[in-house]
């Protein structure tokens, strides 16, 4: 199977570049295509590849002239209703991919072969319904399927409207599982770590949240280690999803690297329980930090529906979504199969 993710960014790359990079090289049998206007090697690695654009503007030229749709993209952020488009949109790259996807830059990628297996992507033709990962059959059923998202409007009032309406993970998988597309979706996969907690707890991941859990690269592997009953554990995530934070890189990574709420840092030891050791100073600054980012974010919103004067439109596409949502069965994996934690050692002691 021949997979490719692709992924617009535009600006200044982050913090975690490099080590996101590292963590494409580590899964060969993918490939991944940045799109934007950092001029770096058209060729980055083996498996990186690079597609310039001098800014938005012209990405969203490249874009009019594919679909004949007149659109503009006044932020990044709103790639995402763009994202179930990437089929049509670079279909000239596509060729002898067996399924395309879109995926975030803040993130570390684990083993994705132990998930994606050839008994997984075989049996089906959307896998996942996040936009920090997900993955699409290239073949013109799912490559025309965007034409189905925007019964709530047109496509290109939708694209031309500033708000961000997750047509990628809101609408898309939802409208494919009703067509009868063959979806999966498991959120057991994923470390998708929730923006509004200094310590990592995990989004969707219910049950399976520990008080005190980080993770660690690990020779291409992403393991989860967490404390219980005295004891350290370890199991592994597909990837790790950081959203909305900053990602402090304490120290020079050349090999394996450990995933705290402190930063990331050189992995030289085994985990201990010093690893877990969470850092006041820096949960003050975090928690400050998202209260303006998340007033920001409210701010937007009102300016993109009532300023806007699209609040009519905006409860048109609520109550879409409401309906969608409603009508479609809940398919999502929540719970493990089987019991994946291993003991990695016996007596963690306790934090003080």
């Amino acid at each position: 199977m021949k997979i490719v993710f692709i992924l617009p960014y535009f600006g200044k790359l982050p913090s975690n570049f490099d080590l996101w990079l590292k963590t494409c090289q580590a899964n060969p049998e993918f490939d991944w295509l940045i799109v934007g206007d950092n001029d770096l090697p058209a060729n980055l690695a083996d498996n990186v590849s690079c597609f310039y654009f001098e800014d938005i503007p012209a990405l969203a030229k490249f874009i009019q002239a594919k679909l004949n749709l007149k659109i503009k993209i006044n932020s990044a952020y709103k790639f995402c209703d763009f994202r179930p488009l990437y089929g049509a949109i670079f279909e000239d790259y596509l060729d002898g991919y067996d399924f395309w996807g879109f995926c975030d830059m803040d993130v570390f990628f684990g083993r994705l072969s132990n998930f994606l297996t050839p008994e997984i992507l075989n049996g089906h033709d959307i896998i996942q319904r996040w936009g920090h990962l997900t993955l699409v059959r290239n073949n013109e059923t799912c490559n025309r399927l965007y034409e189905k998202c925007f019964d709530y409007s047109t496509i290109g009032d939708v694209l031309n409207w500033n708000m961000n309406q997750g047509t990628d993970e809101r609408i898309m998988p939802y409208v494919g599982q009703n067509a009868g597309l063959r979806c999966y979706f498991n959120q057991t996969w994923m470390a998708d770590v929730a923006p509004h907690t200094f310590q990592y707890r995990m989004d969707r991941l219910g049950d399976n949240n520990y008080t005190s859990q980080i993770f660690a690269w690990e020779n291409g592997v992403l393991y989860r280690y967490f404390l219980n009953e005295g004891h350290i554990h370890r199991d592994e995530f597909m990837y790790i999803h950081l959203q909305k934070r900053d990602i402090e890189i304490l120290n020079r990574v050349t090999g394996d690297f450990m995933i705290t709420p402190n930063g990331i840092y050189q992995k030289t030891r085994e985990v201990n329980l010093s690893d877990f050791f969470s850092d006041s100073r820096l949960k003050e600054r975090f928690d400050l930090r998202y209260k303006q980012m998340f007033n920001g974010l409210v701010r937007k919103r009102v300016l993109d529906t009532i300023l806007s004067g699209k609040i009519v439109k905006y409860m048109i596409y609520k109550r879409y979504l409401s309906n969608l949502w409603k009508h479609t069965p809940d398919i999502t994996v929540t719970t493990r199969e089987h019991e994946v934690a291993e003991l990695v050692t016996h007596e963690a002691g306790v934090i003080g």
